[in-house]
């Protein structure tokens, strides 16, 4: 919803935007320029001793040839320009040799050793450098120096050295509007002039910007954060006809920068309008639609809980579309408690209905088992008792499958283990009572299968174990022992039955315990696998546990 709403408002927020953008653009740019205007007239004190000596090195610039042919003459009138100029310290010649024997003060010195010596003179170009303890007078100076010619051709420089001592070191009333300092730099990046002193000035110099970047033939202003970390407008003026640049520091926390960070406050108002364009939407949306729908969904969850039917679903104030919900609703779940009540009945009804029939086909197996038995009783011969107790027991295991079947919480699965625990013991207790002492180890698992596969194997178990009584044996010197394995490994059964062998003793077999086994093996899936041993047999099958598959139901 807030995505849809501020799609709706974006077209109005573009125009405030680019309206914004406009306005601030325009004033910044005039902001700029008004510290650039400024920067220029601050720096008029320095642009002008740089003029004037410029102008008195292109002055001696004429008279060079003179100088050079009458060295006494050159050396009186350079004092005495010197001596009646305070501003200036040294002015000297120096020809192409770097002898300089022209000099203010009468005395020669010899520059052709000084570093960027054959550099300076293979540029031909004006120049200013600093000296920070001039070799002559000892104290800080920056000197200009102006080409001149002799005959058209390049012959040296004229150089004047002005001492820092003399430059304007107050900041007036531009210190009012905020400029924190005045800075003129060559194009090498030092640092001619300060208004502070010299040892502070690399405190307020730009700390992502070297001064030799900021040489510009054109006025520039950034804003930037100094050395120190705090936020400074700065202005790059250059100095017409000099190799120097103008920079000034402009504090922007007061004064006529401030003014120029204050021109962006305007741009909240497109962020200030969606946010209040935002809060009347989604208080509009909550009082007509949201709190309708959480009184809803708190119905819901109460009804989804406890099936508790909710009587504060006030449809008064609704829209239509959710006063028509919210009857749909109560209707749906008055629908839906009738329907699990007459499911109830149902179910129940159902219940009894097989608890019925298990009770019935429980009875009946009982029934049989009672026939048999007296069957048996009424039987003469031995055979016919053995047969009928055989079928006997088929009918018990039947009977045992049945109520486990009956009893059972897994879904309709049997536990095959107990089964073939029970079947297993039964068949122990009935050798117990032929006299015959049976060391009995059973390894027998927990294994859930459906009907269709836990029938056959506990029949398969019971035919087993008779034949494992009939044929088992005592070695030597021991006592007989049965040996039974039950185990499930991923999606497969395996099932093991041992028993000790004996001596060799002849019994009539009919071979039908055989051809049971092979019959519930088949139904299994798989095949008996028998191992025969001196002093023991083994029979094992393992077969694949089956899923559920519906039955296909007949129409």
């Amino acid at each position: 919803m807030l995505l849809l709403l501020t799609l709706a408002l974006l077209p109005l927020g573009a125009v405030a935007i680019y309206q914004t953008n406009r306005v601030t653009t325009e004033a910044e740019r005039t902001a700029s320029l008004a510290l650039l205007g400024v920067t220029s007239r601050a720096a008029r004190n320095e642009e002008m001793i740089l003029e004037r000596a410029f102008g008195a090195a292109r002055f001696f610039a004429t008279v060079v040839p003179d100088f050079i042919a009458n060295p006494d003459r050159c050396a009186r009138d350079l004092g005495q320009f010197v001596e009646r100029n305070a501003r200036y310290s040294f002015v000297g010649i120096l020809p192409l040799s770097g002898q300089m024997t022209c000099t203010s003060t009468g005395t020669s010195y010899d520059f052709s050793d000084w570093d960027g010596f054959d550099a300076a003179m293979a540029a031909e170009e004006r120049t200013i450098v600093v000296n920070h303890a001039a070799p002559l007078s000892g104290e800080s100076v920056f000197v200009v120096s102006e080409p001149f010619q002799i005959d058209g051709a390049f012959g040296g420089f004229i150089s004047i050295s002005v001492p820092h001592a003399g430059l304007p070191t107050r900041q007036g009333e531009m210190g009012e509007l905020g400029l924190e300092n005045l800075i003129t730099f060559n194009s090498d990046g030092a640092v001619l002039t300060s208004r502070s002193a010299l040892e502070d000035v690399n405190l307020e110099l730009p700390a992502d910007r070297r001064l030799a970047d900021l040489v510009t033939s054109t006025p520039k202003a950034f804003v930037t954060k100094n050395v120190q970390g705090e936020r400074r407008t700065y202005t790059v003026v250059p100095i017409t006809g000099s190799p120097a640049t103008v920079l000034g520091v402009w504090r922007t926390s007061d004064g006529l920068a401030s003014q120029t960070a204050a021109l962006v406050r305007p741009a909240v108002f497109p962020v200030l309008m969606w946010f209040a364009s935002m809060g009347v939407a989604m208080l509009s949306l909550y009082m007509l639609v949201l709190r309708h729908l959480s009184k809803l969904r708190r119905a819901m969850e109460r009804f989804t809980q406890d099936r508790q039917l909710s009587d504060d679903l006030d449809i008064a104030g609704m829209p239509n579309e959710l006063a028509a919900l919210s009857s749909n609703y109560v209707k749906m779940t008055e629908d839906i408690l009738r329907h699990e009540a007459e499911l109830e009945n149902t179910l129940h009804e159902k219940g009894v209905l097989v608890k019925e029939i298990h009770h019935r086909v429980k009875n009946n197996l009982q029934l049989i088992s009672s026939i048999m038995n007296m069957q048996i009783r009424a039987a003469t011969a031995t055979e016919t008792k053995q047969a009928i107790a055989r079928l006997q027991d088929r009918v018990r295991s039947l009977a045992t499958i049945h109520r486990d079947l009956y009893q059972s919480q897994n879904e309709g699965m049997v536990n095959a283990g107990a089964l073939v625990t029970e079947i297993i013991e039964k068949s122990k207790e009935l050798a117990v009572a032929r006299d015959s002492d049976v060391a009995l180890e059973m390894q027998i698992s927990q294994v859930l299968l459906y009907p269709d596969q836990a029938v056959p194997l506990s029949l398969l178990v019971a035919e087993g174990m008779t034949n494992v009584m009939k044929y088992i044996g005592a070695p030597k010197g021991g006592t007989p022992w049965v040996r039974v394995v039950l185990r499930q490994d991923a999606g497969a059964c395996h099932l093991a039955l041992s028993n000790s062998v004996g001596e060799v003793v002849e019994m009539e077999s009919t071979g039908l315990e055989s051809e049971l086994i092979n019959a519930f093996s088949i139904q299994l899936g798989s095949d008996i696998i028998v191992d025969r041993q001196p002093d023991s047999y083994t029979m094992s099958i393992t077969f694949k546990v089956a899923e559920f598959q519906p039955e296909t139901l007949n129409y």
